[in-house]
């Protein structure tokens, strides 16, 4: 009896290494062919969602943040730790030594407007004075006058000057956009018909060309193509005396196209 069952435990054994053999031989193979597309796409899935949570919660991070736009001192808070704000609500007023522009744009022009945006101030007040600045802050909500949507828009002075009074009445050209080296051409010499087209003189003859416009500002437009540097174009025609005035195509440095808009310092 003993030789038996040590005969019967030796096959349990044989069968048993039989199975673990047959098991490290299946991970072995398993590891050779690498993972397959399924568990590989699954594990992609699995850090896509990862790398989304966490931009979910950086956002929700900066969102809890709340940033003057310009240097200055608090003297008011009108918001607590905890509070529930709306969105366009005052939580504190800042009083800064920097003279700031207050003006108000309607939603075509706001549109155009961002923040960093260089201005160009002149004040009715006082003559020949030409303040430099940047746009600091543009107001997300709007205010409706007369079913006009406007908004505000702060800007904050490069420079100061004495002679600059709160309440002071101001207009301010906002680049926002600029162009380097382009040609140039009077915004009356440029017309319209099925295209657009400017007259120009060859040997003291009219004749209309087409051109192809870019930006454009309240007196110049760009040429993209149709005209060349020294061209002679002409921008006033007078039929009762059979005259006409002419200008010269120039290249400048730079096209600016501004925004207007009008406000008042404090």
């Amino acid at each position: 009896m003993t030789s038996q069952r040590a005969v019967s435990d030796s096959i349990d054994a044989i069968a048993t290494a039989g199975r673990s053999i047959e098991e490290k031989t299946l991970s072995l193979a398993k590891i050779k062919s690498g993972p397959d597309d399924l568990s590989i796409r699954a594990d992609k899935i699995a850090i896509q969602q990862k790398q989304d949570s966490l931009a979910v919660a950086r956002q929700n991070l900066a969102d809890c943040s709340v940033r003057a736009p310009f240097a200055g001192i608090v003297v008011k808070v009108n918001a607590q730790k905890g509070d529930t704000v709306s969105s366009g609500a005052v939580l504190a007023t800042l009083v800064t030594k920097q003279k700031v522009a207050e003006i108000s744009l309607n939603e075509v022009d706001v549109a155009k407007v961002k923040a960093g945006q260089k201005t160009t101030l002149l004040f009715d007040a006082v003559d020949d004075l030409t303040i430099s600045g940047k746009v600091a802050e543009v107001d997300t909500l709007g205010t409706v006058s007369q079913g006009v949507v406007n908004y505000s828009v702060k800007i904050v002075f490069d420079t100061q000057d004495d002679r600059i009074k709160p309440g002071m009445s101001v207009s301010a050209a906002i680049i926002t956009e600029m162009k380097p080296d382009v040609l140039l051409a009077p915004n009356v010499a440029v017309k319209s018909n099925s295209e657009q087209y400017v007259v120009v003189l060859e040997n003291n003859v009219p004749r209309n060309q087409t051109v192809e416009v870019g930006l454009s500002n309240d007196t110049m437009t760009e040429i993209i193509s149709g005209l060349n540097e020294g061209d002679k174009v002409v921008t006033q025609t007078i039929t009762a005396t059979t005259k006409t005035k002419t200008t010269t195509t120039k290249s400048t440095g730079g096209i600016r196209i501004p925004g207007l808009g009008g406000g008042a310092p404090r």
